[in-house]
């Protein structure tokens, strides 16, 4: 469907017809507003019980209906729901929606159990709604323009692939998506605090199901035990670490998914087909193509075809435009975009059965095909799941709350964002010999010494709460943070000193150059 003009605003489908839309999530759902107008869809209605959430909603869709009431919203009239409340809620959230006789979108992922997936496929089956998962890593320009390529055959089939989505996302175990700190304050996220990593498999699993047209058959993962600080759950079983996993293919490929918050976040992608292969990374995309491992490797700019310029404009890399798209033109055509109720299983899937595999030492295990009757009755009472934190009892154990406990999700917030600036200086001058070009060490020392009184503050909020609260799980993660941030040198009576003269020095060997028009900062080595 090509565009056309309609006043000022770029017109995607040929009809008059529009899709009135409910948002129910208003975090996450904030980053659809702008994009709807393309798309003959009208945000009519929000839902979220934070009121900030609501008055911000509000502020950007005037005139619309809000509320912290889910059946009050849902009795509102519209046609569907971009559902974007907590993920380990999706399911039974989409099946309240679809019973009231709306479409759904729903964030990832689908389900959390494959009990809830069984009642949620034959619940869309049930009430022939539109169902699509709002899964938007597969596209980006790269990504559509790779998946052209290779529906014309330049690849041939699926061999092997390795794709990563790796977030140190540490920062929203204690906050809200828009960075307010989590209320009440002695308490937690909802489910980024704890839920493991393998569940959250879609953002990388999905670009290679969408890219070679194949779906995960059997999936298998070995549990790795350690862990970076400042995550509630222990031994690696949250979000705090690494979970990688073997999943076998349809056409008999196999694809390395890696998920997990590491030192080192990463999106990197490389996929070998039998004729050619590519890899998309920090230098951009690279392919190497000629059916031989020696065959030439060159560097390549996608670009956008069909609607990707418009969709480019939206944010969020475009992806959230192809989401609304493909869902408003199943609305509108039944035309059926990649991610339906199937494609939302078979993507879901995977992180549900690598967790288990992790559990059971790893054994591999199935991903069944929920289209087939036969499929969903294996698992139609199959609760398996982990174990949840208890978030509303609070990181104190329902201990009496002293004012510094009461603001411990600010004072955490405080910790993962100071800390590491201490760890980042100090491990960096460690090697700083080593570093090819030394002057970038400047702005590391100089973003600490910025930030020192806030950091010095924090610390000794974190101390005060530790002392007060020893067995707390609320101590463990802020010690964990007090260790990383290297506590007792930074609060020393000449660490502030030391660091003020060690940056005049470096400020004074590295001159910065007068900023002119149309130019960059760039620092200049006297030594040089």
């Amino acid at each position: 469907m090509s565009a056309q003009k309609k006043g000022n605003t770029e017109k995607v489908f040929k009809t008059d017809k529009r899709i009135r839309l409910g948002i129910w999530g208003l975090g996450r759902g904030m980053s659809f507003y702008n994009t709807c107008k393309y798309l003959n869809i009208d945000v009519v209605a929000g839902c979220d019980y934070n009121q900030h959430m609501r008055d911000n909603f509000l502020t950007q869709n005037p005139g619309a209906f809000a509320t912290a009431d889910a059946d009050e919203f849902l009795k509102q009239d519209f046609d569907a729901v971009l559902l974007a409340t907590f993920c380990p809620s999706h399911a039974n959230d989409a099946i309240r929606c679809l019973q009231s006789g709306k479409h759904v979108l729903s964030e990832v992922t689908s389900f959390f159990t494959m009990a809830e997936g069984v009642k949620l496929v034959e619940e869309v089956e049930k009430r022939k709604l539109v169902y699509n998962l709002a899964e938007n890593y597969p596209f980006t320009a790269a990504n559509m323009w790779l998946a052209n390529r290779w529906r014309e055959g330049l690849f041939g089939e699926l061999m092997y692939a390795e794709y990563e989505y790796v977030h140190e996302c540490r920062s929203l175990c204690y906050t809200y998506i828009d960075g307010k700190p989590v209320e009440p304050g002695n308490t937690v996220h909802n489910w980024r605090s704890w839920i493991n990593f393998h569940y959250y498999c879609t953002h990388s699993l999905g670009p290679v199901m969408v890219i070679t047209g194949t779906r995960p058959t059997m999936v298998e993962t070995f549990p790795i035990r350690q862990q970076i600080a400042g995550y509630l759950t222990r031994n690696g079983e949250g979000m705090g670490t690494m979970t990688p996993s073997l999943i076998s293919m349809s056409n008999g490929g196999v694809v390395r998914n890696l998920m997990g918050a590491g030192t080192n976040d990463s999106h990197n992608q490389r996929i070998w087909g039998t004729l050619g292969a590519y890899e998309i990374g920090h230098d951009g995309v690279k392919l190497r193509l000629g059916a031989s491992g020696q065959s030439p490797t060159m560097q390549v700019n996608p670009k956008w075809e069909g609607l990707g310029e418009l969709a480019a404009t939206t944010g969020h890399g475009g992806g959230d435009f192809w989401t609304l798209y493909y869902f408003a033109r199943e609305i509108f055509t039944g035309k059926k975009g990649p991610f339906d109720i199937y494609g939302g299983c078979d993507v879901t899937i995977p992180g549900i059965q690598a967790l288990r595999s992790s559990c059971e030492g790893g054994k591999p295990m199935e991903v069944p095909d929920f289209r087939r009757k036969a499929d969903r009755d294996r698992y139609r009472s199959d609760d398996w799941q982990q174990e949840r934190y208890d978030v509303k009892r609070g990181v104190f154990g329902g201990a009496k709350l002293n004012k510094k406990a009461s603001n411990f999700s600010t004072t955490m917030k405080d910790m993962v964002t100071y800390a590491p600036m201490y760890r980042a200086y100090a491990d960096w001058k460690k090697v700083q010999s080593a570093i090819a070009m030394p002057e970038n060490f400047l702005p590391v020392a100089t973003r600490l010494l910025d930030n020192y009184d806030k950091l010095a503050a924090a610390y000794k909020d974190a101390r005060s709460t530790v002392n007060a609260y020893p067995e707390s799980d609320g101590a463990r993660v802020l010690s964990q943070m007090l260790e990383l941030g290297g506590e007792k040198k930074v609060l020393s009576g000449s660490f502030l000193h030391t660091l003020k003269k060690e940056v005049a020095v470096l400020r004074k060997k590295f001159e910065i150059s007068p900023l002119l028009p149309g130019t960059k900062r760039i620092a200049n080595s006297k030594s040089s």
